[in-house]
């Protein structure tokens, strides 16, 4: 079948998105693409480029006309999560439902409880002995998040620095096939192994998150695959952004001592700084999307089967909807939200349990920690989907008692 042709008055840009360039560079890239237009063609992938947030969040409440079940770089490959992100309803309905049921509600207040005691924990034996020179990605952030949303999913302690490896190959699956693909893939196949052993029902330990969602599937709410599916899911999107995003927060208290000590002087911003933060620095870099139906996206008429990619982290600092989005305030006034978490239907189902984790564990430095200060250059992890630091070597002083 032919493509349709480009609409005329859709800017086209011949660049490569996926190119080691654009990786090293994501934020400043994705906002020159943005720039050219609200909704931008990208010839040498075939898709379009959906830019600026009000076409964006737009666009996501239309799920009939614009759906999840086909994007660009679609081609199977067993890192691909099957259910909710690729779904339409009602099975996204269903799977949903089941994925909200164990990541909010009771097991939630559960979550926080134990979150907050890891959290004093593991800061406190940071700062044991005075000033503390620390990689925050890996010391505090990965140190953190895989203690704590592991033991509450019943994960063996061995293994589990595999979560990371697994999801840098999933966010790294929509995308071109390169060496660097290929490269990233083969080096999270051992997490690809460990990931299937424990996802399935005899490896579930009873009350923890993966032994209820195979109580719903026994209770008929969804197909036991399914609810294996769903455990992958949350073993995918649960760990590798979600540990990046915090150390990023830090990087950018570190570069920003005013907002920290702003921070320090009012605790009660700390929801409002996580939030600033996830918009300035947002862990998706994009999400996929296709027209079952010819759409229309701003003043846009884009042809049925368009595949598009919702470009998340663009829109973050977009100034047609933030004023000076390049500044990062912990006090930002956010009634409007952001899209860091998608938007609609397909809104991240763990966004709470991250929310958690990163509000809980800033509330343990606020408390904590005086100053916060970078000792070298970060570095930017490099993928293809994902965003944030895999490396912020800091000095965290400890408040006097």
């Amino acid at each position: 079948m032919s493509t349709p042709a480009v609409p005329a008055d859709i800017p086209v840009f011949d660049g490569d998105p996926f190119s080691m360039e654009a990786l090293a560079d994501p934020i400043g890239f994705d906002g020159r693409v943005r720039e050219l237009g609200p909704v931008v063609y990208i010839p040498k992938y075939d898709y379009y480029a959906v830019t600026q947030w009000d076409e964006i969040q737009k666009s996501l409440r239309d799920w009939r006309k614009i759906s999840s079940d086909d994007r660009p770089f679609y081609e199977p490959n067993p890192y691909r999560p099957k259910v909710l992100v690729l779904e339409d309803p009602p099975s996204h309905t269903k799977n949903k439902a089941a994925a909200m049921a164990v990541l909010s509600g009771e097991n939630l207040v559960k979550f926080e409880q134990y979150f907050a005691v890891e959290a004093e924990r593991i800061v406190s034996d940071i700062l044991a002995n005075g000033p503390a020179e620390i990689d925050a990605f890996h010391d505090l952030s990965a140190r953190y998040v895989l203690k704590v949303f592991p033991d509450m999913l019943g994960l063996p302690e061995e293994g589990r620095e595999l979560l990371l490896k697994f999801g840098d190959g999933v966010f790294n699956v929509f995308g071109p096939d390169t060496e660097f693909q290929r490269m990233k893939l083969a080096g999270a196949a051992p997490a690809q192994d460990w990931v299937e052993r424990n996802s399935y029902r005899d490896a579930q330990t009873e009350g923890t998150v993966g032994w209820q969602l195979y109580e719903l599937a026994d209770a008929g709410k969804l197909p036991e695959e399914d609810a294996r599916q769903v455990l992958k899911s949350i073993f995918a999107a649960g760990f590798d952004t979600t540990t990046a995003s915090i150390a990023s927060m830090i990087r950018a208290l570190a570069d920003h001592p005013d907002e920290w000590a702003k921070l320090k002087a009012n605790p009660d911003l700390v929801d409002n700084a996580w939030e600033e933060s996830i918009r300035y620095y947002p862990a998706s870099r994009f999400g996929g999307r296709y027209a079952k139906h010819e759409v229309q996206i701003g003043e846009n008429t884009l042809p049925e089967g368009a595949k598009m990619l919702m470009m998340w982290l663009g829109s973050g600092r977009d100034h047609r909807k933030y004023d000076n989005p390049d500044t990062y305030l912990v006090d930002r006034d956010l009634t409007g939200g952001h899209l860091s978490f998608g938007f609609g239907i397909h809104t991240c189902a763990g966004n709470l349990v991250a929310r958690l984790e990163a509000r809980t564990l800033l509330k343990e430095l606020v408390k904590q920690v005086d100053t916060i200060e970078l000792t070298g250059e970060p570095r930017q992890a490099m993928n293809y989907q994902a965003f944030g630091h895999e490396y912020v070597p800091v000095r965290l002083t400890p408040k006097a008692a």
